[in-house]
């Protein structure tokens, strides 16, 4: 059994479930991977065996021991304190997303139950209303999973027919990794794939054991190359506008699209593809 070990008098949460301290191990090691030397003033060797720091460089940065930072990306059960996680995020120079993701993978803050349902009426009639205010430009709605909940004629008609497939197949991230016509679609498919995803890391952070996540992932994983490359590499990103190139039948269109967090606590996301001035 794995001792826990903590600094003496915290109270910070622990990480008790496996699934949360590997994640946030692998986020550590992707990002100290990922850091050069110079960036802590340190000089490059030809003689380093690992690529970005060590864990011992990282250590002496933020301020812990060695054996402790070890710790964490062994996925130790331990209590970090918001003043550890401060420093490794500061060691790390993580962006401020980077910052939020680390907090939220350590139990801070507390994290926020799931929807397990269909968003009830109350939720649901008003949500289609606006989503119909928005035609002819495309507009949808995901859940936490990132399965599509609502959407307007606008999407229907770019993105293939939502209401006649599959219910287990409606889902956002799964159709960017697996479908021919998402990918044909997107002029920028990467980007869009990429951004795609670290958007998705940062919505299921919080709820690492919920076992549809667990399934999605695990399917990408079999079915697409690109998502079993990019998922270990922990990226995260915040919702934000950006642009989106597709190819349509009268022509590729530029979209600016925006997407926002409405409706707690069924937490939608709801998405509106404006054209490019």
């Amino acid at each position: 059994m794995e001792q826990v070990i903590a600094y003496p008098g915290t109270t910070t949460p622990t990480l008790s479930t496996n699934s949360r301290r590997h994640e946030l191990a692998g986020f550590l090691r992707s990002r100290r991977e990922n850091l050069s030397p110079e960036a802590l003033g340190l000089p490059r060797t030809t003689r380093r065996r690992v690529p970005g720091l060590r864990r011992e460089e990282v250590a002496e940065a933020a301020g812990i021991s060695t054996a402790w930072y070890t710790w964490i990306e062994q996925a130790r059960d331990l209590n970090l304190s918001l003043a550890t996680l401060d420093s490794l995020g500061q060691a790390l120079r993580l962006d401020p997303q980077e910052r939020a993701h680390l907090f939220q993978l350590a139990g801070h803050p507390p994290t926020i139950p799931l929807p397990t349902a269909q968003p009830n009426d109350q939720v649901m009639t008003p949500l289609r209303a606006m989503l119909q205010g928005m035609e002819p430009n495309p507009a949808y709605a995901l859940d936490p999973r990132w399965n599509f909940v609502a959407w307007n004629s606008g999407a229907e008609a770019v993105f293939g027919g939502l209401s006649t497939m599959p219910r287990e197949e409606r889902n956002y991230l799964r159709l960017i990794f697996t479908s021919p016509l998402f990918h044909h679609l997107f002029v920028n498919w990467e980007e869009v794939a990429r951004c795609s995803l670290a958007h998705f890391r940062t919505d299921s952070s919080d709820h690492l054991d919920d076992p549809d996540r667990i399934t999605l992932v695990a399917d990408l994983k079999r079915r697409s190359p690109a998502f079993r490359d990019w998922w270990p590499q922990h990226n995260v990103a915040w919702p934000h506008s950006w642009r989106k190139e597709l190819r349509l039948p009268t022509g590729n269109r530029i979209y600016n699209t925006f997407d926002l967090e409405l409706f707690r606590p069924s937490r939608l996301r709801i998405v509106t593809y404006i054209p490019a001035q």
